[in-house]
């Protein structure tokens, strides 16, 4: 079936419930999902997709509307995933770790109709968050109705407690709700679904403000899932571990991958915890999976605890030179292991270009993200004045793709201003193009890569003053390189007359719920003075960098 479809190009032809039912029907006794231990079959998995279908359905929800969720990697937002799809409804997952300001901004701008969120996720309370982000909130019957979001008429909770929420309609009851689903008309909408109707609308980082709201066509996500699956050669017969939330594009590529379109085994856990990660690859005889630095990393310090195997032979990373070499000469037990380095953006669904799995050159592998996707453009552009550049020099990576996203939604001059009038895309990353090879430096414009997560040092400074107007006179926050986060974030601040730098731990307790939880900084320092400029009178952050690296280093 897979080969099949890899060499029909179904992800430019299908969408993904489509692709998703046939592969149900193909195999409806192999396991889909393994959650904590428990194993969902693929008839079990469309039998609840079809549940959330209907229900949504009896909710109102219809084709074009938006179906927000705040979801852990379980197998309910599984269900609820595909479930909304297959009704032309999109679904938006929000990030569980945005706080009070993020979540105001994104639910206004984004028009839900539904919101259907986990109760409590790692000491995290979200019906309390939602409630102080929607004050305005009135219950009505088993609706509920706020005037800052006029689209919105439902709230569901997901509790593994078995807790009821005033307002909230249980996910369990929900789902029971659509018992008996008219599989007919749902398949039916699935059939008349178009491979270019939007799909989802997935979060990234703005540059100095809200996150953007990106829209994808099912082609986006399919594509990077068809891509990947040549890149590592991934079968039916593989096993894959899925380390994203899946409110990230790599928990969504996940599903996409590993079932929709290959018919494999998809392993979900609620939390990345290393050790349990490591237990069950080696328990499981797990072959696959995705990672930043953070996770390999922190696997690695497992492994080197105990006496694991590391099973996985096929992984894609975003990782620096030295992560990548650790995961094929101290990781992996197979020598001929596909490890393969990616280039990916959101606004591209998300990958852009990715490593060739029988490139024999080391250094190709280990220092490159690869070779663009095929049908991407890619080129390198000066900074200041837009032109191309030639070979090994860096600037602005930009692209045209046929996967590209369909614009940011009630963000027009957004949309406008990430195109240049060739048609390409501006990335604001920093890279070069060398002999077909694109090779990833950095974020342009202050945004840096911490976890895993997309983090504007402004907007950063920006909400530490919103919150802190008593304390602080002003705040420069920079991210260093880091071993562990890949950029580690640090706030220079000015304190204000008589006003003293509270302790770190005090100031990250006290942005807690309020600032998403990787915006908040890893290290605080003082800086008294001016700021150091350079000649133009721009802020001097190599000087910063350099204060930052001998600060930190001799505390």
């Amino acid at each position: 079936m897979l080969e099949k479809r890899l060499a029909e190009n179904r992800c430019y032809t299908s969408t993904v419930p489509q692709l998703f039912r046939e592969t149900c029907l193909d195999r409806p006794e192999k396991t889909a999902l393994v959650f904590e231990g428990g194993a969902i079959s693929y008839e079990e998995l469309q039998a609840n997709a079809d549940r959330c279908s209907r229900a949504l359905l009896k909710l109102g929800v219809g084709a074009g509307d938006h179906v927000i969720t705040i979801p852990f990697p379980s197998p309910e937002f599984a269900y609820l995933y595909f479930g909304t799809l297959q009704i032309g409804a999109i679904v938006n997952p929000l990030n569980l770790l945005w706080g009070t300001i993020e979540y105001a901004g994104i639910l206004q701008r984004n028009d839900p109709k539904v919101i259907i969120a986990v109760d409590d996720h790692a000491g995290r309370d979200y019906i309390q968050l939602l409630r102080d982000t929607l004050p305005d909130m009135k219950i009505e019957g088993k609706g509920v109705a706020s005037p800052s979001i006029p689209s919105l008429t439902h709230l569901v909770s997901l509790s593994r407690e078995g807790k009821s929420h005033e307002g909230f309609l249980d996910f369990h009851e929900f789902l029971a709700s659509g018992e008996g689903a008219d599989t007919e008309a749902i398949e039916q909408s699935v059939q008349a679904a178009k491979c270019t109707d939007i799909h989802s609308i997935m979060q990234t980082s703005g540059s100095t403000g809200l996150s953007k709201s990106v829209l994808l066509d099912h082609r986006s996500t399919l594509a990077t899932s068809h891509f990947s699956v040549k890149s590592i050669a991934f079968t039916e017969d593989d096993k894959y571990i899925n380390l994203g939330p899946f409110y990230h594009n790599t928990g969504v590529v996940a599903l996409n991958l590993a079932v929709a379109l290959a018919g494999a085994t998809l392993y979900l856990t609620e939390t990345f915890d290393p050790k349990k990660v490591v237990e069950l690859i080696d328990r499981e005889q797990i072959t696959a999976t995705f990672g930043f630095d953070a996770h390999f990393q922190a696997m690695k310090r497992v492994l080197d605890a105990g006496d694991y195997a590391f099973t996985v032979n096929k992984a894609l990373c975003a990782v620096q030179p030295q992560t990548y070499e650790m995961i094929r000469n101290e990781m992996c037990v197979d020598p001929d292991a596909k490890i393969i380095q990616i280039y990916a953006q959101t606004e591209n669904g998300p990958g852009v270009s990715a490593s060739e799995p029988d490139c024999t050159v080391y250094d190709i592998m280990k220092y490159t993200n690869g070779r663009p996707m095929p049908g991407v453009e890619l080129v390198i552009k000066d900074i200041s004045s837009g032109e191309k550049l030639p070979p090994h020099k860096p600037g602005e990576i930009c692209y045209r793709s046929p996967y590209l996203f369909k614009g940011y939604y009630k963000q027009e001059e957004e949309t406008q201003e990430a195109f240049d009038e060739e048609g390409y895309f501006h990335s604001g990353d920093y890279g070069t193009f060398e002999n077909g090879y694109v090779r990833f430096l950095g974020r342009l414009g202050g945004v840096v890569k911490s976890g895993g997560e997309n983090v504007s040092t402004a907007y950063v400074s920006s909400l530490l003053m919103k919150l802190f107007p008593e304390d602080f006179e002003d705040i420069q926050t920079i991210g260093i390189p880091d071993p562990y986060w890949g950029a580690k974030i640090v706030s220079w601040v000015r304190m204000k007359p008589g006003r003293s730098l509270v302790p770190l731990e005090q100031l990250k307790e006290q942005c807690k719920g309020k600032m998403a939880q990787y915006e908040i900084p890893k290290a605080l320092l003082q800086w008294d003075g001016p700021w150091p400029m350079t000649s133009i009178g721009k802020m001097d952050t190599a000087v910063l960098e350099k204060e930052t690296r001998e600060r930190l280093s001799s505390e």
